[in-house]
């Protein structure tokens, strides 16, 4: 009997590492029967890396929601599907999000975003190690998906035991840094920090905010109003900006933030308000809003800057990972 029991314990890594490349087989024959052939073979490919087959077991598990490229997309983009396993991976995990939970999506301009499996230290760089996000909203047509400065359409649905899939025209990509995001003409913007969420004044906003000009000369005074644009050590997307939390700038200012017909505002230290004109716009380590006008808070507050951020670390330590809508309700779920 001990013998039994011996032989049975040795065949369980067996059992469960079938389990999982059962799961990942019927994964990539349903995706071939939708005629997605391409993200079937890149899927597949996923057995060929340890770190590829990690995220095979985490998919095997829970409720998931796949962004699926069509072979058009893939055809229409340089991506070697066939090169560094590392790179597959990376790729496929920005197009899962940790649940199901489309049905919840906020019509444009309101976005939903939803937390990904992609957590490569050398791509993502988020407080608490979190993964990085996908942000989509839904218009006349249907869903989108905000990447990049483009929007990525969904085309069709269709589902996999626990994942459902959404089928759409482009395939996604990984957002950059922040120097390189914000240096995109899309986003027509010209000011640049190191920060995790960035009010950025458009190039019109800080062509017409003549104090600046002033300020130049004084270092100090520039360094406070430029950090009264900044939140540090917190990604704040646009869902979080009514969901009843303060906020304290990188120079210890509360943010404000009101709403009405015309859209979204934010002000720092009660200055003047800034129309937000493009939300989440997503980097490696944080957020941009792109913002109408300069916020003209010169004031320091040192002691609430430095305890913001203290407040920030200690949250970003003990921080879950969604799965439903970031920054709307709390979950409960297990971190990575």
């Amino acid at each position: 009997m001990l013998f039994t029991s011996f032989v049975l314990l040795t065949l369980l890594p067996a059992v469960f590492g079938q389990s999982w490349q059962q799961y990942l087989n019927g994964l990539v024959q349903a995706l071939n029967t939708d005629g997605l052939t391409t993200l079937a073979s890149a899927s597949a490919a996923l057995n060929s890396s340890s770190a590829g087959q990690q995220v095979a077991q985490i998919l095997s598990t829970g409720n998931w929601t796949l962004f699926a490229p069509n072979n058009q997309a893939f055809n229409s983009t340089p991506i070697n599907l066939t090169s560094d396993p590392t790179s597959i991976r990376d790729l496929l995990s920005y197009h899962v999000v940790h649940g199901n939970f489309t049905d919840q999506t906020s019509s444009y301009p309101n976005i939903t975003l939803g937390r990904t499996l992609l957590n490569d230290s050398s791509l993502v760089q988020l407080e608490g190690n979190e993964s990085q996000v996908l942000a989509w909203s839904k218009g006349s047509n249907g869903i989108f998906v905000l990447n990049n400065g483009t929007t990525v359409s969904v085309v069709n649905k269709t589902a996999y035991q626990n994942v459902q899939v959404l089928v759409i025209d482009s395939v996604l990509k990984i957002p950059q840094n922040l120097s390189d995001t914000i240096s995109n003409s899309t986003y027509d913007v010209t000011t640049s920090c190191c920060g995790i969420t960035l009010f950025a004044p458009n190039n019109s906003a800080i062509a017409t905010a003549n104090c600046i000009g002033g300020l130049l000369p004084n270092n100090t005074a520039l360094i406070a109003l430029f950090g009264n644009h900044v939140i540090n050590g917190t990604t704040v997307y646009s869902p979080a900006f009514t969901n009843g939390n303060n906020y304290t700038s990188a120079s210890g200012e509360p943010f404000a933030f009101k709403t009405n017909s015309s859209g979204v505002y934010v002000s720092s230290g009660g200055s003047n308000w800034a129309g937000i004109m493009r939300s989440d716009v997503l980097t490696s380590n944080g957020v941009v809003h792109v913002i109408d006008s300069v916020l003209l808070d010169k004031k320091v507050n040192v002691s609430a800057a430095v305890s913001a951020y203290q407040s920030a670390t200690s949250v970003a330590a003990s921080m879950t990972t969604e799965t439903g809508p970031v920054g709307v309700t709390p979950t409960t779920s297990a971190g990575h």
